[in-house]
């Protein structure tokens, strides 16, 4: 059974000349459980539009999201954001990092958002911090810290409460090649201790080489490559 799996998704917006422009046309997807699934596409195709859809930080025009054969859809406003606070996690290609908090107070936000205690959440996110090489950084802003650091503090931060799913929206798209390989290496290393699904969406197709499904989007169809 997939852990989630989308049906029939449709999403249309109103184009710049003021007609319907559709970037998802009846699209459908599944990620088994402990599996990386990359998505592929040019730029402006409706990669983050399909996986806000999934995360259900948007909703579709039509179609479906399932959570292990439930529709996320029929949860509530505040059971979904519950939902969404404790089975994923999040990772952007702009970090959104506090700038008035330092690098452990940031992992530490979703952690008490689920009621965690404080000390709870601070030993949990200091431990990822060490497994992600960046122990030393813990007290510093993200002023403070370089491109890859803060996307480190940024992915230690999806997982401080166990997700058991990453979306992640080209979380390499503003790093050099030496900190893309190093990120994509923590992906991989999560996926193998954790058994955590990981959905990834990018517009390098050679970065999708190492998952074990990659489909590519466009003109609002996905095909398996």
């Amino acid at each position: 059974m997939p852990i989630l799996e989308a049906r029939d998704i449709t999403k249309t917006y109103n184009g710049r000349d003021g007609n319907p422009l559709t970037v998802l046309d009846n699209t459908s997807i599944a990620i088994e459980k402990g599996s990386i699934v990359t998505i592929v596409g040019a730029s402006g195709c409706g990669k983050s539009t399909l996986l806000h859809i999934l995360g259900g930080l948007d909703r579709p025009d039509s179609g479906t999201v399932l959570w292990q054969e439930e529709s996320i859809y029929d949860m509530g406003k505040e059971i979904l954001a519950k939902f969404r606070n404790k089975n994923l996690g999040f990772v952007f290609q702009f970090h959104h990092l506090l700038p008035e908090f330092t690098a452990v107070e940031n992992i530490m936000m979703p952690a008490l958002i689920g009621n965690a205690t404080e000390q709870q959440a601070k030993e949990k996110a200091l431990l990822l911090l060490r497994d992600f090489g960046i122990a030393d950084r813990a007290e510093h802003r993200p002023t403070q810290l370089s491109g890859g650091e803060q996307q480190r503090v940024a992915m230690a931060r999806a997982l401080i409460n166990d997700p058991d799913l990453i979306l992640a929206d080209e979380p390499t798209g503003n790093l050099d090649e030496r900190n893309t390989e190093i990120l994509l290496d923590l992906l991989y290393d999560i996926r193998r201790k954790k058994d955590v699904s990981i959905l990834l969406i990018t517009h390098e197709k050679n970065i999708a080489e190492r998952s074990d499904l990659v489909y590519e989007l466009s003109h609002g169809k996905l095909a398996e490559l």
